[in-house]
């Protein structure tokens, strides 16, 4: 794997290797969050927070948003082509509803959102923004949107009582807002809300534009330099610090999205994304092995969401996970056997991007 040398002229002209790693990596959280061992604990940090605050689970799907941001910001370096972006999203939408309905769920109780569905509508509304406003237009625009949403969020709800009261599992806005469009029984586990709702996904639209954003500021600049890597990161910290304090008058909620929550997590990503490109482009050759496995997990990661996804929901409806958890990962009861078994799938998911990177086989929306 070839990495440019410091002080070379870059980030305009190639192909980040950093950003395939962070994809990689954030690929490895959810596979890791979304296989915990049942009936057992989960490993420290690998259970998204009850409701307000986060933990470390509660940082892989903004993250993953960050870098749909990050990687339009290349893409889109090109030519951008806005009859391929609404494909884009209407695929994935697509697939993310096929993936809802399969194998045998009625269509009264389909749930209409989810991730694929998130990604897509947040990709489709950033990409059109950036495809037809100005950089700094966009940033005033993502503020009002934040703004704008913590607004909602304290909207009165009719007998709702207490303000408190409108942002509990049962009663919220966004919640309000799904069930009367989509139908309570198209919402997340018939639910008092959508984790991955309609109103919800105005926030996460801000945490694709700010991976394009920094992926923006990245090519800009003219060598790979510590420097770059630096200021990423206190950038990073400065957003962590202040989605912290947002947090005090707006709790940090990923299931609500709030923009507390937002300007967190992007501050996460941020370092990411500072801490990939410090070892895997300015350092280079020595990182680069470290790295390549992300990689490898990165070029593929439709592929093995889907898959695992569907894997996942097999094994539980057959019995074989409760199995296997229960006979081969008996040490659940100290947290450990939980971890051993998302490990476990993280390295079979390894070994089916590993063949596909050897044949070549990239698949993209």
């Amino acid at each position: 794997m070839q990495t440019l040398a410091p002080g070379n002229v870059a980030t305009r002209t190639r192909r980040l290797v950093a950003l395939d790693a962070a994809r990689g990596i954030t690929i490895v959280g959810m596979i890791l969050v979304n296989n915990q061992g049942s009936g057992a604990h989960a490993f420290w940090g690998l259970s998204h927070a009850a409701w307000n605050g986060w933990s470390p689970a509660d940082l892989v799907f903004p993250s993953f948003l960050f870098i749909v941001g990050a990687s339009m910001a290349l893409s889109f370096a090109h030519g951008a082509d806005r009859a391929r972006v609404v494909r884009r999203a209407v695929l994935l939408v697509g697939m993310g509803v096929a993936l809802n309905f399969f194998p045998n769920t009625p269509l009264d109780d389909l749930r209409v959102m989810g991730v694929l569905q998130r990604i897509g509508l947040a990709y489709l509304l950033a990409a059109l923004l950036v495809l037809h406003t100005p950089v700094a237009k966009q940033v005033r625009v993502a503020g009002v949107a934040l703004l704008a949403y913590w607004a909602m969020l304290r909207l009165p709800i009719p007998g709702a009582g207490h303000l408190l009261a409108h942002m509990t599992p049962d009663l919220n806005v966004p919640g309000q807002v799904d069930r009367v469009v989509l139908g309570a029984r198209h919402v997340y586990k018939n639910g008092g809300y959508d984790p991955e709702g309609l109103l919800s996904t105005i926030p996460a639209v801000v945490s694709v534009l700010a991976g394009y954003w920094a992926l923006l500021w990245l090519r800009a600049q003219h060598v790979v330099s510590s420097r770059v890597s630096r200021r990423l990161a206190l950038v990073g910290v400065s957003c962590v610090v202040a989605g912290q304090l947002w947090g005090f008058v707006l709790p940090v909620n990923k299931r609500l999205w709030t923009s507390s929550f937002v300007v967190l997590t992007t501050g996460f990503s941020l370092l990411l994304l500072a801490l990939c490109y410090e070892l895997l482009e300015v350092r280079g050759r020595r990182w680069s092995r470290l790295g390549w496995p992300f990689v490898v997990f990165g070029c593929n990661a439709l592929v093995v969401f889907i898959a695992s996804e569907e894997l996942t929901g097999a094994m539980e409806r057959f019995g074989w996970r409760p199995w296997l958890y229960d006979h081969v990962f008996s040490l659940a009861s100290f947290r450990l056997g939980s971890l051993l078994y998302a490990l476990a799938f993280v390295g079979a998911w390894w070994l089916v991007c590993l063949a596909l990177w050897r044949r070549r086989i990239f698949v993209k929306v």
